[in-house]
């Protein structure tokens, strides 16, 4: 009778560990599947912010090259190639944004703890900073944009040329008359910009070098 009742005692805990298994097998199952649907999509997210980090380094080595010309201007009466300086130079902004909802939304979950891969966190927490770094020297620049810059060539030179294209008015593009500007404060300005731009092009190697460690830890990760 004892052998009995434990038989059927030991059949009952067998079962219930048996279950407990097979939970925890399948939460084990879905939560493999989330976190791999996770990683795709943060690999879509690496892929699209590259495309938009090409564009904006294209750009930003545009006006390096525009105020490295402005730059060595030493003559106010030179006119040749001076709006698509001013224009590419002077006026350039940064505009870039990384796409990244798929990691700002991990992130804030704290569901990144749920991605089994110490390097892919790690590179996915060195990209991150790097592009914080990124969006602070942008908006450095944007400030130094609107209060110096812009006033600036708002005031000593005539916009049709350089901006009437931009707005669809190329009846604006006929050269006018050449400007009694300071020649130093220009070159001055230009200076001061290409440095920013230059630290500018440098964060994007440097967002370009972290954007490369998380596709190879997400390789390396499947």
């Amino acid at each position: 009778m004892l052998g009995r009742l434990v038989a059927e005692l030991l059949v009952i805990v067998l079962g219930v560990l048996l279950a407990l298994w097979a939970d925890g097998w399948v939460a084990e199952r879905s939560e493999r599947r989330v976190e791999a649907s996770r990683v795709a999509a943060l690999r879509e997210n690496v892929t699209a912010t590259r495309a938009r980090l090409d564009q904006a380094l294209d750009e930003a080595t545009s006006a390096q090259s525009a105020l490295t010309a402005t730059a060595r201007w030493t003559d106010a009466s030179d006119v040749a190639g001076r709006e698509h300086r001013v224009g590419v130079g002077l006026l350039y902004g940064p505009v870039f944004t990384p796409e990244l909802n798929v990691y700002m939304d991990l992130k804030s979950s704290g569901d990144l703890a749920l991605l089994r891969s110490d390097d892919l966190r790690q590179a996915l927490a060195r990209m991150d900073a790097k592009f914080e770094e990124l969006a602070l020297l942008q908006a450095d620049m944007v400030m130094v944009q609107q209060l110096n810059i812009d006033p600036y060539v708002i005031r000593e030179f005539d916009l049709g040329p350089i901006v009437g294209p931009w707005v669809g008015l190329d009846d604006l593009t006929e050269a006018p008359a050449t400007p009694a500007f300071d020649i130093r404060e220009f070159r001055n300005l230009s200076l001061f910009k290409l440095d920013l731009v230059e630290q500018e092009i440098q964060t994007y190697r440097e967002a370009m070098d972290a954007l490369d460690d998380v596709e190879e830890a997400i390789e390396a990760y499947n």
